[in-house]
């Protein structure tokens, strides 16, 4: 009975597996790639923005947009270290310096992000104290302000073969190419930085001697400086050691191959993007949040409630102080019928709780108790508004 049970599962599975696959072979013959590339890129850059990227179709590259979502993020190491939980396996070069009484700090990255081989060149700075608290300890850097970002350029190579370049005056530069597969040792970047004046340069390039480059590994011309960045000269997170990194890129490489395989029949990545839209979105979803995606800042939502002082308080109206008791009270006569002039004055409900009865208008003169109606900032009576006549109205119309 047993076998009978298993052999029918077997069976109701096999015949799935055979459905889909006619259908899958149906639909894929039926899809076509729009020829309009243009349409095509924008159709993907609308997909792509709430992701904080965009794509360049003439470099074959992703890249970050200057107001993307990220930028408030900031930067600390924590990032660095959590990145490969996250399939981000890269080498990290944080280079730290002391300018116009800030810490700043610009970091460059290379390796595999996922299923994209890429390169980033991040600034960031801080005038604060470092952060001490249970599970960091250490400083958490802004983004760069549009004012302080800089040119910055780099070309990306791959075993000695050039990949891509980049090149825009940012706070983040970034370069990835999707389905590419890639170890961090076997990239390097060209990285150029021009600084707005000598004393920022100096301050990058002492920076840099002090991590251990050679003089034979950057570059300097005028205000520009250009790094040769191959081997990682700081000390690389824990978490990219090799049993962590082997384990996060057997999963990045066999990505990879999916991704090129379900493609295979397309060279362009607009046309192997919507070919996956089309036939397998939740592939497709994967493609587009696969860069720094909101989860990774998740992860640290804790310490960024932290540094930004978590959600802040609705702004309660502030209570009306009572006004000082006035040096003289009004007559005592009753207020006559007449009509509101504009120097007229509406008292609204006293909000020190004088109980008064004066009615609606009165001229801002009058005083009611203790309360003068003329202390009340408020827009003056409408002409023609009639006040009536109140009998137990003390206050008199001067």
């Amino acid at each position: 009975m047993i076998k009978i049970v298993i052999l029918c599962i077997a069976g109701a599975l096999i015949l799935g597996l055979l459905l889909f696959l006619i259908i899958w072979k149906i639909r894929s013959r039926r899809f076509s790639p729009t020829k309009d590339k243009k349409s095509q890129q924008s159709e993907l850059n609308q997909d792509l923005e709430n992701a904080g990227f965009a794509y360049d179709g003439r470099r074959d590259i992703f890249y970050s947009r200057i107001n993307c979502w990220q930028r408030e993020m900031g930067y600390c190491r924590l990032y660095d270290e959590g990145a490969p939980g996250f399939n981000m396996v890269m080498h990290c070069e944080p280079v730290t310096f002391s300018y116009k009484n800030k810490r700043w700090l610009i970091e460059l990255w290379k390796g595999q992000y996922g299923i994209t081989t890429g390169g980033e060149i991040g600034i960031y700075n801080t005038d604060k104290e470092d952060i001490s608290v249970k599970g960091f300890s250490g400083p958490y850097y802004e983004s760069a302000q549009d004012q302080e970002m800089l040119p910055m350029s780099f070309k990306l190579h791959r075993n000695g073969k050039f990949l891509f370049k980049c090149n825009a005056t940012h706070w983040w530069l970034t370069g990835f190419r999707l389905g590419e597969f890639s170890d961090p040792d076997s990239l390097s970047m060209d990285a150029r930085i021009k600084f707005p004046d000598t004393e920022m340069l100096n301050a990058f390039v002492n920076a840099l001697t002090n991590l251990g480059y050679q003089s034979h590994e950057y570059a300097i011309r005028r205000r520009t400086v250009t790094v040769h960045y191959t081997i990682p000269h700081s000390e690389q997170p824990v978490t990219q050691d090799n049993l962590p990194k082997a384990v996060v890129q057997t999963t990045n490489h066999n990505n990879c191959i999916l991704y090129n395989q379900v493609t295979h029949k397309y060279k362009n990545t607009l046309d192997k993007l919507e070919y996956l839209k089309n036939m397998a979105p939740e592939l497709y979803e994967f493609c587009m949040h696969s860069l720094y995606a909101r989860s990774f800042y998740d992860a640290f939502s804790w310490l960024l409630e932290l540094i930004h002082g978590g959600h802040k308080p609705h702004p309660v109206q502030p209570r009306v102080p009572c006004p000082p008791r006035p040096p003289k009270s009004c007559g005592g006569r009753r207020l006559p019928n007449r009509i509101c002039t504009p120097q007229d004055c509406c008292c609204p409900p006293d909000p020190c709780g004088c109980r008064n009865s004066c009615g609606v208008c009165r001229p801002s003169s009058c005083c009611c108790g203790d309360t003068c109606c003329g202390r009340y900032h408020k827009p003056p009576c409408r002409l023609n508004e009639g006040c009536g006549e109140n009998q137990n109205n003390p206050c008199d119309g001067r």
